[in-house]
C-alpha cells in the first residue's frame, strides 16, 4: 500500500514588530486541509532564490508543533485585504497593519485562504 504523499508549499509573511520575512512552511494533510508545520528566518534574496513566491488555497490550520514567529513568537498572521501578503499576528486588537505595504484594517477571523507570500 502507498503512503499519502504530502503536498508542501513555503508561503513568506513578514514580522509585525521586526519587518523581517520569514517563511512558513504548510503541508497538504490527508484531511484535505493546509497545515502550518514550521516557520524559519529567511532573507528577501534567498525567498526570491529558492522560489518561495509561491500560493496556497483552501483550509488552513496552525499544526500542533507550529513554532510561531521566528523573531517574535507570534503564534497567527493575517491576510492582508490590499497585496495579500502575510504578516504576524497575536490577536490583541482586532485592527491591524500590514508588515508589507502599511494597510490597516479590520481583522476577521476565517479559516479558509486564498494566500500568496512574499512578492518578490
Amino acid at each position: 500500500m502507498r503512503e499519502f504523499e504530502r503536498e508542501a508549499n513555503v508561503v513568506v509573511a513578514k514580522c509585525n514588530h521586526s519587518k523581517r520575512p520569514y517563511g512558513i512552511r504548510m503541508e497538504k494533510m490527508s484531511d484535505g486541509a493546509w497545515h502550518c508545520t514550521w516557520a524559519f528566518k529567511i532573507n528577501e534574496q534567498s525567498a526570491k532564490n529558492e522560489g518561495y513566491d509561491t500560493s496556497v488555497s483552501g483550509r488552513v490550520e496552525m499544526d500542533a508543533e507550529y513554532p510561531g514567529c521566528p523573531y517574535c513568537g507570534t503564534m497567527g498572521w493575517f491576510s492582508c485585504g490590499n497585496c495579500g501578503n502575510l504578516t504576524c499576528y497575536s490577536g490583541e486588537t482586532n485592527v491591524v497593519t500590514c508588515a508589507w505595504c502599511g494597510n490597516k484594517g479590520e481583522c476577521q477571523e476565517s479559516d479558509t485562504f486564498d494566500l500568496k507570500g512574499g512578492g518578490y
